[in-house]
Formats: C-alpha cells, sequence, structure tokens
C-alpha cells in the first residue's frame, strides 16, 4: 500500500476517544498545520493553523459542518477550525479532511487558510446534498459528461487519467483536455436534436491547438441499456476503488452536481442513441472573446447542427492521448 493509500484509508480519529481540543493529533505527516481532535461535546473537529494573525472573511454556514476561526494568543498563530455536527457523517468528514489536507499544503500565509477554506466549501454538497434539483441544460449536461467518462473514455484511457483530463467542473471553459486539444460536450434529448445551445462566450474559444465539439443524442429509456445518473456514478466509484486519490478527485468534482440533483433525477434513466463531432476550426459559426465587441460580455445562442456538416470529424483517443 502506497502512502498516499494508507493516509486517505486510515480513520483519522480512530484513537482518539475523549475531548483534547484545543490539542489534537497530526492528520498529514508531511504537514504539521494540519489536525483532528474532539471536543467537549464529543464532536469531531479537523482544524488548520498557520502561524501569523490572519482575517479570513465570510465563513459560509454549511449542512453538518460548522466553521469558526480560533485565534492563539500565546502561539501567535490562526486556526481555522471545522466541526462536525452530524455524526452520521464521519466517514465523509474524514474523506473531506484529507483532501484538503492533500491538495493544500503547498500554500502559505492567508493564501493557504483561503484555499483550505475554498477547498472545503466545494465539498458541501457532498457531505450533505441539498437535492434541490438540477436545471434540466445541468441535468442533461451531467449525465452527458458521466456517459463520456463511462462509456467513451474509459475504453480508450486510464480511469484516473480521465478524471483529470476532466475539467468542467472546476470552471474551466471547456469539459475535458487532452494534452493539445480539448472537448466541449453538449447533451440532447432526440427532440431537441436540430439544436446547440452554447452558453458562453468561452465554450468554442479554443485555447488548445485543437478543439472539438461533441454533441451527444439521448432519450427517456427503461430498457435494459440505459442509464441514469447513480448509474455512473456508482460505476466510477466501484471502477477507482483501488485508486483513492483518483477516486477522492472523482468525488469532488460531481460533488455540487451530485448533491443538487433531486432523487427522482438520479434514478431517471437516458439512452444513448448516437453523437456527432465538430471541429472548431476556420469558419466554425462561433461567439468567443475574439469575435465579438468588447462591450458583449455574455451571451447564449443556438447552433443548427444541419449546417455543421463540413465540420464533421471523427476522433481517435490514442492520436488525442499521444
Amino acid at each position: 500500500m502506497s502512502e498516499i493509500e494508507k493516509f486517505f484509508n486510515d480513520d483519522p480519529w480512530q484513537h482518539i476517544t475523549s475531548p483534547i481540543y484545543p490539542n489534537g493529533q497530526r492528520l498529514y505527516q508531511k504537514d504539521e498545520r494540519f489536525w483532528v481532535s474532539m471536543d467537549t461535546s464529543d464532536k469531531l473537529i479537523f482544524f488548520i493553523k498557520e502561524s501569523g494573525k490572519y482575517t479570513i472573511k465570510k465563513l459560509p454556514k454549511l449542512q453538518g459542518l460548522e466553521l469558526s476561526i480560533d485565534q492563539d494568543s500565546i502561539d501567535g498563530e490562526t486556526m481555522l477550525v471545522c466541526t462536525l455536527t452530524e455524526p452520521s457523517l464521519r466517514d465523509k468528514f474524514a474523506i473531506v479532511a484529507k483532501d484538503v489536507a492533500y491538495n493544500t499544503s503547498k500554500f502559505e500565509g492567508d493564501v493557504f487558510l483561503d484555499e483550505c477554506k475554498t477547498r472545503i466549501i466545494s465539498w458541501a454538497d457532498f457531505l450533505k446534498p441539498s437535492r434541490k434539483g438540477l436545471t434540466k441544460a445541468e441535468h442533461y449536461g451531467f449525465w452527458g459528461e458521466l456517459y463520456m467518462l463511462t462509456q467513451i473514455l474509459k475504453p480508450s484511457m486510464d480511469l484516473a487519467n480521465a478524471v483529470n483530463c476532466w475539467i468542467g467542473p472546476e470552471g474551466k471553459k471547456q469539459d475535458f483536455t487532452f494534452n493539445k486539444s480539448a472537448i466541449e460536450v453538449k447533451t440532447t434529448l432526440s427532440g431537441d436534436a436540430n439544436t446547440i445551445k452554447i452558453s458562453s462566450l468561452d465554450q468554442l474559444h479554443k485555447i488548445t491547438e485543437r478543439l472539438f465539439l461533441m454533441h451527444l443524442h439521448i432519450n427517456f429509456s427503461n430498457d435494459a441499456m440505459a442509464l441514469s445518473l447513480q448509474d455512473m456514478y456508482t460505476a466510477m466509484e466501484v471502477s477507482l476503488k483501488d485508486d483513492i486519490d483518483a477516486k477522492t478527485k472523482f468525488l469532488n468534482k460531481v460533488s455540487t452536481l451530485y448533491g443538487k440533483a433531486s432523487e427522482d433525477q438520479l434514478e431517471e434513466k437516458f439512452n444513448f442513441l448516437g453523437m456527432e463531432t465538430y471541429e472548431i476550426k476556420d469558419g466554425f459559426p462561433s461567439l468567443t472573446g475574439e469575435n465579438t465587441a468588447s462591450a458583449i460580455t455574455a451571451v447564449k445562442y443556438s447552433l443548427n447542427p444541419s449546417s455543421l456538416k463540413s465540420y464533421l470529424t471523427q476522433i481517435n483517443f490514442e492520436e488525442l492521448l499521444s
């Protein structure tokens, strides 16, 4: 077992049986700023301390988790304290604490504390899903990106690498990047197949040597081949069970949309009917920051696939990854 796997598999609080905060036990042996503890109410704590006095603004209220700032006047330290308020979330809390430690230890000072706060917030819907429901565009788009991972990329490349290539959830311009190429995935119901909706100036803006637009067609179905968000989410968890690092990255990337999806949306099944792939190159009809007036800051527009036939192409993923 690798050091990373051992780090992610251990229960950080297994040897803490009584209240010890503000003392604690080291969480991450490579960085002495991450600690776990227990308060006088027997609530589990993950706290982060940095030398110096810093102000962390706008601490959010999170379901199942309480964030607070503790200033140590004697040692001159600032501590970001995360207290678990719902004991049933212990296993999830462990994933969050370890992910924060593993991904923020390269930072220092106020930047370090802000990065820790941002990382914790990014896990909010994983800890306590809101289930308030996705919009139709979010629902179909999320389904399409999970289908891309589980059904299109998985046979062509290492799944951990595929998770790394999935950058849409990180707020990037396109959904997937591969070396010098990027792919924007659009998913529509069969009845809307004659329209591809572009929602920003960035989506078809080339930041890599090659950019592809992949248009997936789906319809509602309950047959044996149909897939739901839950089916693909579970399949990813199973496939990544022996790669804890990749599994944690996946859980973080899906946490917002998966946590927002209603129970019905998680279980609703769709059939994949087919797809077309277009290459965005000279002459392709698109609106980007480069070809619109600087006064225009946001746009939404639709493309007619029947007018894009000259840009149709096929993607060889082995070549894309080389």
